[in-house]
């Protein structure tokens, strides 16, 4: 057995050291204290546990290297993280280094969650939805690239088939968070973002022809303290006065505006709401 690449893998949806930033130290365990969608009552659950799956992105060919590439390029990924939040935390703003990385990480968090894996999924299982899909994520690459992956989709059981287009759907999204304006919202004193089990929320502007439409904003919580907010400057839907606030900067949020977007970032979960803070088991109505 390889044992950098056991048989069977514990893998995370969302990366632990994402996680992290808004759980807590208890007796050498890293917590969070999150909320089931359905329960009343909060709960205090190890990081390490949280939303793993067995070989969940595994691919269904090649060796066992092979069929761990997402989740070796996911572990590469993440390891900068705690380096660009300290980045953002120090200089108050996103130099351009730390500005492509999140034009990774935030689509790899993407293409991990269960909420966005579905929606794939549901597109490659119809037909002409496929073929626009394809449409959108080779319109960056040459036919021979897109036929090679319709083939290898068709051919790979239904479970697997987006595993078998996740790295090319990530680069095809890499490149458009590359053409997308970044701005740092940070939360007023004494108060923390949320975040979930689906924490980039994308919101379309009813805009469904596209998985990133160009109408797009999108808000992603970094850390306890930060939240990335992202638009294109080209669309005609610029009324957002977040638009207007300093790009590639951390600007301070009012506690209405920050009130205003944790409530559209808490409605994104999937399954679980997590805090920003530690709380005993608690009724909350």
């Amino acid at each position: 057995m390889n044992r950098k690449h056991p048989i069977k893998q514990k893998q995370h949806r969302l990366s632990q050291v994402y996680l992290k930033k808004f759980g807590y130290l208890q007796d050498n365990d890293w917590m969070i204290s999150v909320m089931k969608k359905g329960n009343k009552i909060t709960e205090n659950i190890k990081i390490s546990e949280f939303t793993t799956e067995v070989n969940i992105f595994d691919l269904p060919f090649g060796n066992i290297e092979e069929r761990r590439h997402f989740e070796t390029l996911s572990g590469k990924i993440e390891n900068q993280y705690n380096t660009i939040i300290n980045n953002i935390e120090n200089q108050k703003r996103l130099i351009p280094k730390d500005k492509d990385f999140l034009n990774h990480f935030t689509p790899n968090i993407l293409c991990r969650t269960t909420h966005f894996r579905q929606f794939v999924n549901w597109l490659i299982e119809d037909n002409e939805l496929r073929k626009s899909l394809f449409d959108e994520i080779t319109m960056f690459k040459g036919a021979d690239s897109r036929v090679d992956f319709e083939i290898l989709t068709e051919a790979s059981p239904p479970e697997t088939r987006i595993n078998v287009i996740m790295g090319l759907l990530m680069n095809h999204l890499v490149y458009v968070f590359r053409h997308l304006k970044k701005v740092i919202l940070k939360s007023p004193d004494s108060y923390g973002w949320l975040t979930s089990d689906n924490p980039v929320y994308i919101d379309s502007q009813n805009n469904d022809r596209w998985l990133i439409p160009i109408e797009a904003e999108i808000y992603f919580p970094l850390s306890k303290k930060h939240c990335l907010f992202l638009f294109n400057e080209n669309s005609k839907l610029n009324s957002n006065p977040l638009r207007k606030l300093k790009i590639d900067s951390v600007n301070t949020l009012d506690f209405d505006t920050f009130n205003t977007v944790a409530i559209k970032i808490a409605r994104n979960l999937d399954n679980y709401l997590i805090f920003s803070e530690k709380y005993k088991p608690t009724a909350i109505l």
